[in-house]
């Protein structure tokens, strides 16, 4: 798992119309995006953590226990949402400074940054109610609130950057503030239905208590995937300071290249969180082995989703690039070996995207940190510096994508076969 599977089709939407701006407004988002994305993806556990904890609750039919791990899952989001927004309002122009910005890039990128951290407690808000959503089997609620949510924010992103309806253009900014209003209405969407709706009764607990004690299941998850999560969005963060030295082309290149991983990866996506959901509920009832057939069914179809996408691509190439921006440059850079590698390694992605939820649902978090730790700082990083260094250019960073991707095929796919994942699991029973 990449990400959230929720805001594929959000993200290049978003991408392409800032895209039009020119190639700094561009360059900018990729900047943000990036920091963002690395902070948002560490809290991701908010979502995998529930989603395991509250599944393991579902299947020993403890109800009001998988309710109570969800209030434990918003108290974090509240928390670490509110200290994340402080930090990153004030730090917004160390961060793009850091990571190698252009001075056109950063004015335009600090604006931007700050309007959108500001909503990280919506945001986290949300990724803990997808996570209860998901523990307890109702894959149609947060898809619903996904799809309102979405689009509404491409509907405000078209409005309040070109300007239309008597609302003047704001360019960044008003992709910015789109993106502020779109979490917020989330976040309150997530918490009517779990404190308001009827079907959710038996799941809001009778006393309001929490303990710290009680908080150790969900922060000892978070902090094995905190530090997985780190690990990876380090080491993409690490990629895009590298092409931001590069040149601003090269940047925006990187940026179309990785929303095309990131819709790629999300979409398929949902076949990993339907294996996390359904092998905690699984292993909570003690029925390890029809989930690992299950788990082998969605390796199967995680695969053939990724030759979709190949074939998908493969047949849009001519009308992918100039979706995204008219430049020549980027077009020239971003065409031929690179489009190649996004979209060849898709089928091996798919299966290790399904591995990996798979892998939480199991509650096997510490092995995916080690296995993350090789091939994110040992194995992606060196290659994006050696690709600076040595002159490789885009072409090398990708590589290193790949090579990222193969090495994590190879060490989730030996844990899953190994079945040493049952390990972690019946020590948390």
């Amino acid at each position: 798992m990449l990400g959230l599977a929720s805001v594929p089709l959000l993200n290049v939407g978003d991408t392409a119309m800032i895209g039009r701006l020119g190639v700094e407004s561009l360059a900018a988002r990729a900047v943000g995006a990036a920091l963002v994305g690395g902070i948002y993806w560490i809290f991701a556990f908010l979502t995998f953590g529930t989603t395991t904890l509250v599944g393991h609750h579902h299947g020993a039919h403890d109800l009001e226990a998988g309710g109570m791990a969800y209030i434990h899952a918003l108290l974090v989001a509240v928390l670490g949402g509110l200290a994340v927004s402080v930090a990153g309002f004030l730090l917004a122009p160390t961060l793009y400074r850091m990571i190698g910005a252009e001075p056109a890039v950063l004015n335009q990128g600090v604006p931007y940054f700050r309007l959108v951290i500001s909503s990280a407690p919506f945001t986290f808000i949300s990724f803990a109610s997808v996570g209860f959503f998901r523990g307890v089997q109702d894959a149609k609620t947060p898809m619903l609130i996904a799809f309102l949510v979405n689009g509404l924010h491409l509907v405000l992103d078209y409005l309040l950057i070109y300007g239309s309806f008597g609302i003047p253009p704001m360019g960044l900014k008003g992709a910015a503030i789109a993106g502020w209003i779109a979490h917020c209405l989330g976040a309150t969407i997530c918490l009517y239905v779990f404190f308001c709706a009827p079907r959710n009764a038996p799941y809001r607990p009778s006393q309001w208590r929490v303990p710290v004690s009680e908080l150790r299941p969900l922060l000892g998850i978070g902090r094995d995937l905190a530090i997985r999560t780190g690990a990876l969005r380090l080491s993409f963060l690490f990629a895009t300071s590298t092409t931001a030295r590069m040149g601003t082309a090269i940047l925006s290149a990187h940026e179309i290249a990785f929303q095309l991983l990131l819709l790629c990866s999300d979409v398929i996506d949902g076949l990993a969180v339907a294996g996390q959901a359904l092998i905690a509920k699984h292993l909570g009832s003690n029925q390890w082995e029809s989930g690992y057939r299950m788990g082998k069914t969605l390796i199967l179809c995680g695969g053939v989703a990724g030759c979709v996408f190949t074939g998908i691509l493969l047949i849009a190439e001519e009308w992918i690039v100039p979706f995204f921006t008219d430049s020549p440059d980027v077009k020239l850079i971003f065409g031929g070996g690179i489009f190649l590698l996004v979209v060849l390694f898709q089928p091996l992605n798919g299966i290790v995207f399904v591995l990996d939820g798979f892998l939480i649902g199991a509650h096997d978090t510490r092995f995916l940190v080690r296995a993350m730790l090789v091939g994110a700082l040992g194995i992606f990083v060196p290659l994006s510096w050696l690709s600076l260094q040595w002159g490789w250019g885009l072409s090398g960073v990708w590589v290193g994508v790949s090579a990222l991707m193969a090495w994590r095929l190879l060490t989730n796919g030996y844990r899953f076969l190994s079945k040493r994942w049952l390990w972690p699991s019946a020590q948390t029973h």
